[in-house]
């Protein structure tokens, strides 16, 4: 009864995108599980992340929480948390941020061991494996393959660049929503000549990115993936490769 009722809540007109979203969001996760699945056949486990300053901060009050409100659901945790911690003043911070970076510490070097542990053979089997399973799974948006390829990331654009030199400047009380809000608004009232260092900047990265993705298109056309490479590239390698024949 309970899946009927979702199932009618789902097919109503005003939840169709909710619907779509929702099965987008269970094949993506799907298809990211068996990848990863599949990668621990080959490889041997992935040191972890550590969790950043604001998570050690929740494992250390979360138990006092549960004493003051046994019923509280994860979300209401996160919530209150996070209020409490938007309020901590820095020194109080300063304890969770320096544990973080003992911990990242810790995992880069873990992260290190790791990747030196990993043998050639290794990397070609897991190569060959990913590039099976994305055969076999032709119906994987292209979004997804570029992540499992490792397409490079666009560049920055020149506000993104403003708003990445700001960010050592921001205050640890502002959300983060409401401190691009007011770059947004800073940014605006910025002089042509002031924006021409992040033009320049956003220039050069752009031109590095187009160098950067040729370079991993071209790669791709090799590994046997022409299909997540852009017409003009394929034209051009086709060209390169009909006067080498000649």
């Amino acid at each position: 009864m309970v899946y009927f009722r979702r199932f009618i809540f789902l097919m109503r007109s005003e939840n169709l995108l909710c619907t779509r979203n929702c099965l987008l969001n269970l094949y993506q996760n799907s298809s990211r599980s068996a990848l990863r699945q599949l990668k621990d056949t080959v490889l041997p486990p992935k040191p972890k992340r550590p969790e950043g300053p604001f998570f050690l901060y929740v494992k250390h009050i979360k138990l006092k929480f549960l004493e003051e409100t046994p019923d509280i659901s994860q979300v209401q945790l996160l919530k209150r948390a996070s209020r409490q911690w938007a309020e901590l003043d820095l020194a109080e911070k300063e304890y969770f941020m320096n544990q973080y970076h003992k911990n990242r510490e810790i995992y880069m070097n873990e992260l290190k061991e790791y990747n030196n542990s990993i043998t050639n053979e290794q990397r070609e089997l897991w190569e060959k494996k990913k590039k099976e399973y994305l055969q076999n799974n032709s119906s994987l948006s292209n979004k997804r393959k570029y992540e499992m390829l490792g397409r490079p990331k666009k560049s920055l654009n020149p506000f993104l660049c403003y708003v990445t030199s700001k960010k050592n400047d921001k205050n640890p009380n502002t959300s983060f929503k409401e401190w691009v809000k007011l770059l947004s608004t800073s940014w605006k009232e910025l002089s042509g000549a002031e924006k021409e260092s992040y033009i320049n900047k956003a220039t050069q990265l752009s031109i590095q990115y187009q160098k950067d993705l040729e370079k991993w298109e071209v790669e791709m056309i090799h590994s046997g993936h022409p299909d997540v490479v852009r017409p003009k590239i394929l034209r051009k390698y086709k060209n390169i490769e009909d006067k080498n024949e000649k």
